[in-house]
């Protein structure tokens, strides 16, 4: 407790708490303390010391550094104290048993407050004398105490338990210093010798490895595995600290450079000399590869848990002597590759051959071969070895040949993805086939889950054909699955679930003649998957690959994934925390996959969508990526009266709350209802006056134009008074886009709509709206919103203003005749943008949707052999947009045509509209020949 306020009121609330503990500290050891009163302290400071070590405001750490050589001083004089007094202990007597676990216990708090102090205390430790002085005390203290521990049989017990955590502390001390201070590490003094010497103790771990019982389990594992990890990991550090010093060196001044240059040229030249590099790669191959008795052992009496805990030792690399040492392997080939490949391939071509039945060699050599696979690829002909070894050996009924056919599976599975191209891939498939095989006994558990979990690399190739996979498939598949209900641990099926997911993606519409069997192996596993979501996750997932591989073809499935979705997403449902994102990926997988019209129980699960929406969580994203594929697929619905205002009005309130980057989302979707419109009766005046309604009694529309306001505002200000506008941009592009759909389908209903949206008149919201329009119309980005926009606002000049003649259709109201300029310049630019400088002066390159199949305006045909039905609903939905069927020249030129006979006819239209026009931007205009 103390430890955590002092993380956040030292220095400024509470400034001298390290004092106060630096002065109990002496006391403690003053002559007549009281004898709780160090322990205690002790411990106080070790906690203190955590919470300020891991501190990330860089005023807590420099705190913690200005008072850390003078805890340190008092500190190191306990501990050198207490070690003496205890070493005179035990080698004069003169203490009881539990005297002596006491000062132990006192030195080893206080070498676990030493290790945290100079790793978090100093900057650079390297440059403190007493940090010199008491780093080459722990090599001597280290040499001393693994003596006593090797060779003292007759100390008891708990002493001897004590003594060999101070050689774990120091080791800690070694390795943490190695990687957080690597400049630090290599200078200070005699580190070299300090890795050669843990090297030394590797050797003689790799003498006696075998015979180790380590099966992953803190109890299990000897002093010596512990103190051979902590080598391994320090010869890693180093090596990292020289091969990579940019990931690892923070440096700024001169003289942090020059101990960076220092640091790194000591280790490559010091240590990684090529006689210890040769010999470290030799020994992790030929020992800490090798599986030991007890791997065996554990294999037989537990072998998914076993299976299951090699595959995460892979990551756990520094918990592990194989892991790590393969993770340092492949760090020495990687930088001393023309070193170490010759002779790696000069042992391999020896000994890999298959009259040669040294198993644990071979599966040794197999393992470092996988590994380096990157390394090797252009070194090695693994196809010529693929061909005439191992398709031989996964072959063989020796017993102890279960062994390499688990290899064998795990090399393929590294080497697949390096050069798929360039392999046999009929003999790979068959490899894994007969490896999934339970037919033969040799292809235990272990094997089978191996083989499993590795098809997935292999799988998930770029040069993947799902041609030459399909005759291995129905075999494979069955394998796959029955496996799956044969093993018992969730991860294990999860881990297998995937590989069959991976070949359902990889299969694409292959995939159909076995989709009844992979369905069929899901309502079991979901059922007793109970309360493990994970499992359920896995399950929804495979189930979206599958849809989405099958396209139109997964809609006989859907009477059994309807019900799994509405059950994941109900409100309320205890499975919605757990499963949503993976129920709205199947429910969006489903949707796009569906043909249309909707059936009804695609229909009846969209009021679940509408929490989710509400909730405004971070899946509202995909729930609205969800309703947009639903106004694809179902118009009608979206629109009726039982859906469309409930949806506005979420929208609307999306609309006020959605994040700056996500603003133009929903625009765009109501932009997609209105367009839906015309999938009701063809685009009816009475459908757009009902939608209209629902966008201002929603309030959708208000909030719209509200932040259209905004922007008109912020571009009608400047200076520091100046206002801003979260909408700008694209944005502003998209809220524009709502109106220009509305005004496209009836400029009478957009007038009114906006004035009974904003409580004023026609001639007041449409004055500013227009203003802001054209001066928003440059920073349009897309050419199909700039022609879209240009034909709305167009279309406005058909709204009636007050005849001029009974006789004469009515003009524009003079409020929008007043941006005449503004329109010929819009006009001017969209006509010469959509002409695209081509020869014909009267083209528009967007209207090519509706053309012959052939003729030089007509869509490319699409490359796809199948699309789904969402993608083709989409396309149907872009040919048939106004974009496209309009040409631009056309729609321009009628209802010019219409304004000037409404004013009175050309020369009226001149002398009273078109004199107020700037010259330059008549002739521009009358260039396109319109006037």
């Amino acid at each position: 407790m103390i430890a955590k306020i002092m993380r956040f009121e030292f220095p400024h609330d509470w400034p001298d708490a390290i004092s106060y503990i630096i002065s109990s500290l002496r006391s403690s050891v003053q002559p007549g303390a009281n004898p709780l009163q160090l322990p205690r302290t002790l411990l106080i400071l070790l906690q203190i010391i955590k919470e300020l070590s891991t501190a990330r405001i860089q005023r807590t750490r420099h705190n913690l550094q200005s008072a850390s050589p003078e805890i340190f001083q008092l500190l190191g004089s306990i501990y050198v104290d207490k070690i003496d007094h205890w070493g005179a202990i035990l080698d004069q007597g003169g203490a009881s048993e539990g005297e002596l676990l006491e000062m132990l216990e006192l030195s080893l708090v206080s070498l676990k407050v030493l290790r945290r102090l100079i790793i978090a205390g100093f900057e650079h430790p390297s440059r403190s004398q007493e940090v010199q002085g008491f780093w080459e005390l722990t090599h001597s203290h280290f040499s001393k105490f693994h003596s006593l521990v090797d060779g003292s049989a007759n100390l008891p017990e708990p002493i001897h338990r004590a003594i060999e955590k101070h050689l774990l502390q120091m080791s800690k001390l070694h390795v943490e210093m190695a990687k957080t201070h690597p400049a630090s590490f290599a200078l200070l003094p005699d580190s070299i010798s300090l890795v050669k010497s843990y090297w030394s103790l590797v050797v003689k771990l790799g003498e006696k490895y075998d015979s180790l019982g380590a099966g992953g389990e803190d109890e299990r594992k000897s002093l010596t595995e512990k103190i051979g990890l902590r080598a391994l990991l320090l010869i890693r550090a180093c090596a990292k600290m020289a091969f990579n010093p940019a990931q690892t060196f923070k440096y700024q001044t001169p003289e942090d450079k020059e101990e960076r240059k220092q640091s790194v040229q000591l280790v490559k030249t010091q240590l990684f000399a090529e006689e210890f590099v040769v010999n470290v790669m030799e020994l992790l191959v030929t020992q800490f590869f090798r599986f030991r008795k007890i791997d065996f052992q554990d294999w037989e009496e537990e072998p998914e848990d076993w299976e299951k805990r090699e595959e995460e030792n892979t990551d756990a690399w520094e918990f592990s002597i194989r892991s790590c040492s393969e993770k340092l392997f492949l760090d020495l080939v990687i930088h001393f590759k023309d070193l170490l490949i010759p002779r790696l391939l000069t042992v391999f071509y020896t000994f890999a051959r298959t009259d040669n039945h040294n198993v644990l060699l071979k599966d040794s050599l197999y393992s470092a071969i996988g590994l380096a696979a990157a390394s090797l690829e252009h070194h090695l002909d693994f196809n010529a070895f693929l061909e005439h070894t191992m398709v031989a050996e996964v072959q063989s009924q020796e017993s102890e040949y279960k062994l390499l056919r688990r290899r064998i599976a795990l090399v393929l599975g590294q080497w697949v993805p390096v050069k798929a191209g360039e392999l046999n891939m009929n003999a790979i498939y068959q490899i894994f086939q007969h490896l999934l095989g339970k037919h033969d006994p040799l292809n235990d558990l272990v094997v089978r889950i191996t083989a499993g979990r590795q098809l997935r690399s292999v799988l998930d190739s770029y040069e993947f054909s799902p041609n030459a996979f399909m005759s291995f498939a129905p075999t494979i598949l069955e394998s796959l699955m029955s496996l799956v209900q044969e093993v018992e641990s969730s991860d294990t099926k999860m881990g297998l679930l995937e590989t069959v997911r991976m070949v359902v993606v990889k299969m694409e519409k292959h995939i159909t003649p076995f989709s009844d069997r992979i369905i069929s192996l899901l309502p079991p596993l979901w059922e007793s998957s109970g309360e493990e979501h994970l499992m359920k996750q896995a399950i929804l997932t495979l189930l979206s690959s599958l849809i989405q591989s099958l396209g139109q073809e997964s809609v006989r499935y859907h009477s059994l994934i309807l019900p799994l979705i509405q059950s994941s997403v109900e409100p309320g449902s205890e499975t919605i925390v757990y499963l949503l994102d993976e129920a709205l990926d199947l429910w969006h997988a489903i949707i796009q996959a569906t043909p249309s019209p909707a059936s009804p129980e695609i229909t009846s699960l969209l009021p679940y969508l509408f929490p989710i929406l509400e909730a405004a969580t971070d899946s509202t994203p995909q729930a609205i990526h969800i309703l947009e594929s639903y106004v694809f697929l179902a118009p009608q619905d979206i629109l009726s009266d039982r859906f469309r205002f409930q949806i506005l009005v979420i929208l609307e309130s999306l609309l006020k709350s959605t994040t700056k980057q996500r603003l133009g989302v929903i625009p765009r979707l109501v932009d997609l209802m209105l367009r839906g419109a015309e999938t009701v009766d063809g685009g009816s005046e009475a459908t757009y006056g009902v939608i209209s309604q629902s966008l201002v009694e929603s309030s959708f529309l208000a909030s719209l134009l509200e932040g259209l306001y905004s922007a008109h505002e912020a571009s009608q200000t400047s200076g520091p008074n100046r206002k801003t506008s979260p909408v700008v941009g694209v944005v502003e592009s998209d809220y524009y886009s709502v109106l220009a759909r509305l005004a496209l389908a009836s400029p009478t209903i957009l007038a009114s709509s906006v004035a009974a949206a904003t409580n004023s008149s026609e001639e007041q919201s449409l004055t500013w709206i227009l203003t802001e329009w054209f001066l928003h119309y440059d920073n349009i980005g897309s050419i199909n919103q700039k022609k879209l926009h240009v034909l709305a606002l167009t279309q406005l000049l058909a709204l009636p203003g007050d005849p001029l003649d009974p006789s004469l259709p009515p003009p524009p109201p003079a409020y929008i005749l007043s941006h005449l300029q503004s329109y010929l310049s819009v006009w001017t630019d969209i006509i010469t943008e959509l002409a695209d400088g081509g020869a014909d002066p009267n083209a528009d390159y967007l209207v090519c949707w509706n053309a012959p199949a052939g003729s030089a305006t007509a869509m490319p045909e699409s490359n796809q052999e199948v699309e789904s039905p969402e993608i083709i609903r989409r396309r149907d939905w872009q040919s048939g947009d106004a974009i496209h069927r309009f040409m631009i020249r056309d729609f321009v030129r009628h209802r010019l045509q219409e304004v000037i006979t409404g004013c009175g006819g050309v020369q009226r239209f001149q002398d009273e509209w078109l004199v107020n026009v700037d010259t330059e931007v008549v002739a521009a205009f009358g260039a396109l020949g319109l006037l």
